[in-house]
């Protein structure tokens, strides 16, 4: 149906309702009983208002296209269109960048393939030493890089185990071939070995349905996160019992994701107390300080180490001194100078106190190290002047000569 055979007071109703982009059930019955009463055909609004609401999907498509843009080679960030150098890691992209990362892609996954069909192990396992080590060295921080070779990597482990498995059982028929007349002798021993064989065949088996398991749980996880439902991949993470590397992976795409939606509490609930990725870690750092919840910004920071520690509590300060007193500042800083070694607090109290323009005065225990340090540095002093004027007292002595009647 054409839009201009649609009444005026209908087409408006339609627009009204799809501002949003969205027209649920009970909007459409509303459109078609106001159709109908203004004398249209009830079947020919409903094409039309099906037409509308593909045009809406196919604009939020292009330009949610538009918007992903590119993804860069050597970190996997989202990179947007018309630009050549990557906002996250600051590399340079070029064709033959993704040209490369592509085929390493393409040889790592034909060699997985050929790990999982036992199809020449040691040809594949090359392959995988080969572009690993490409991979490793230059695009070491892409996500789906790392997926793929800690996929690889427990694959080859199984690998392994099922070709040495194979090579033992072999072993063991070529010996009874050899020698049939020490069969009997020899029986409880083959049985002993067919045991073991059987016992370890059904643990590779559980290994493998565990990795299948693991590696369907991870698709799901990734398949929420580009659905962007945060929510049921937060709790398949949660839920995820596979190797510690993916869920490390995993789990700092999803705290991306939730610093990206704002919602920083669930991001501090995926990394803990230690996000592993700096970006996540200063991102992190600035939201919270931006939120006045400093204490949560000081627990992700690397705090284990004194400059670490100065740099956190100095990105607090400089947003707390515009809004508070002196004196909760200086309160601010004493109690927070837990972070520091008992040898280096007042060295930091110091450099803390002027970074806000406080006045440094020591502390009274401080002012007695002071004096016991100063006291002993004159005692060692003394003794090194009297232990140099005894050295000196000997060599006269030695080279005096003596007087002759």
């Amino acid at each position: 149906m054409a839009k201009n055979l649609i009444p005026e007071e209908l087409d408006a109703l339609i627009q009204e309702f799809l501002t949003d982009g969205v027209l649920t059930d009970k909007e459409r019955q509303v459109i078609l009983r106001k159709a109908e009463s203004l004398g249209c055909d009830r079947d020919e609004v409903d094409l039309y208002l099906d037409a509308e609401v593909q045009k809406i999907d196919q604009a939020t498509d292009a330009a949610a296209r538009k918007q992903k843009g590119k993804t860069c080679p050597y970190c996997g960030g989202s990179i947007p269109q018309l630009t050549d150098k990557c906002p996250h890691c600051g590399e340079i992209i070029t064709p033959e960048a993704n040209k490369d990362l592509q085929e390493i892609l393409d040889n790592l996954e034909a060699a997985l393939v050929d790990l999982k069909s036992a199809k020449d192990i040691k040809r594949s396992k090359a392959t995988i030493e080969r572009f690993a080590r490409k991979a490793k060295l230059y695009y070491s921080n892409n996500p789906k890089l790392k997926s793929l070779l800690v996929e690889i990597e427990t694959e080859s482990a199984l690998a392994e185990k099922r070709a040495k498995s194979y090579a033992r059982n072999q072993a063991i028929t070529d010996f009874i071939k050899k020698r049939p007349k020490t069969l009997g002798c020899l029986g409880f021993i083959v049985i002993s070995f067919v045991f073991m064989a059987i016992a370890e065949y059904f643990s590779t088996k559980e290994s493998e349905a565990s990795a299948e398991r693991n590696a369907a749980r991870r698709e799901e996880i990734r398949h929420a996160l580009d659905a962007g439902d945060l929510e049921n991949a937060l709790t398949l993470y949660n839920k995820y019992g596979g190797a510690s590397e993916y869920k490390s992976l995993l789990g700092k795409d999803l705290a991306k994701a939730f610093i990206a939606q704002g919602d920083l509490d669930k991001a501090f609930e995926v990394t803990g107390n230690n996000p592993e990725d700096t970006y996540i870690q200063e991102e992190m750092e600035s939201a919270f300080i931006a939120k006045e919840d400093y204490e949560k910004a000081i627990k992700i920071s690397s705090t284990y180490y004194a400059d670490g520690a100065y740099r956190i509590l100095c990105l607090c300060l400089e947003k707390m001194r515009a809004k508070q007193s002196q004196q909760k500042l200086k309160s601010f800083i004493d109690l927070h100078l837990y972070l520091f070694d008992e040898s280096d607090k007042e060295k930091y109290r110091e450099r803390l106190y002027e970074f806000v323009g406080l006045k440094y005065t020591p502390s009274q225990s401080s002012m007695k190290e002071e004096v016991a340090k100063q006291a002993k540095a004159e005692e060692e002093k003394k003794k090194d002047e009297e232990i140099a004027q005894e050295k000196i007292n000997q060599v006269e002595n030695a080279t005096q000569v003596p007087e002759t009647n």
